[in-house]
Order: C-alpha cells, then structure tokens, then sequence
C-alpha cells in the first residue's frame, strides 16, 4: 500500500488556491515574492495544483473515449516578472494572464471584423460560491 503524501491533497494548495482564484477575476493579478526561490516555488506549486485536479477530474472520465479533464485555472498563464513588469526568471514577482486569443476574427460572408462578447466569469456561481 502507497503512502498518501500531503501534496496529493488539495488541501495543500488553499494558498494556491486563493491567489489563483482571484487571479481569474482580476486578469493580470501580480502576486509578489520576498525572494526570486519564493517565485519560483509559489509557481511550481500553482502548476502542481493545476495538474492534481485534473488527475482527480480525470478519474471520473477514465474508460471514456475523447474526454479529457480540466480546470477553471488551465486559461491561466503565470509568468515570472522583474520589478519593471519585463518577463524575467530571476523576477520575485508572478503575474498571471488570462490566455486569450490576439488575432482578429472576420466573418467570411461580409469581410468584417467580428467583436467577441465580453467573457462571462469563469468560476462558477454568480454569488463566487463553488
């Protein structure tokens, strides 16, 4: 029999949690470390927790063809940045974007560009409650 290990539970993570659940209201949430190891480690952690709840979402879609599992926090993109705001790996600070399309969509009927609606909130129930 397999020991259970703390970081297989999402208890773990409700720091994570927290930061990554504000980060998909607040598009470009900057989350700042006391050190560049902090950063690293805080963004490791971030995937961890993306990973582990898709291995459990998983488990209910095994045996079934085509489906795949995913988060509420896989449109999230955590980047690491210095004190200026430029990408950089030695930067104690994350920011996390919303990954979005960047190119512009034409109706193939008229040539005219297309404008997306606004995105809904991702989370879930309007009240924030899960």
């Amino acid at each position: 029999m397999s020991k259970s290990k703390k970081r297989n539970s999402p208890a773990a993570y409700s720091d994570v949690k927290t930061i990554m659940d504000f980060a998909l209201q607040k598009p470009g949430l900057i989350y700042e470390c006391s050190t560049v190891g902090g950063a690293v480690n805080f963004k490791q952690r971030c995937n961890r927790y993306r990973n582990l709840l898709r291995e459990i979402q998983q488990e209910q879609f095994f045996g079934i063809p085509g489906q795949r599992a995913e988060t509420a926090y896989d449109v999230l993109v955590i980047r690491q940045i210095d004190a200026e705001g430029n990408p950089n790996r030695r930067g104690a600070r994350l920011v996390f974007d919303h990954e979005i399309a960047t190119g512009r969509l034409i109706d193939p009927d008229t040539g005219e560009e297309l404008h997306l609606p606004e995105m809904p909130s991702i989370l879930g129930d309007p009240d924030g409650q899960d």
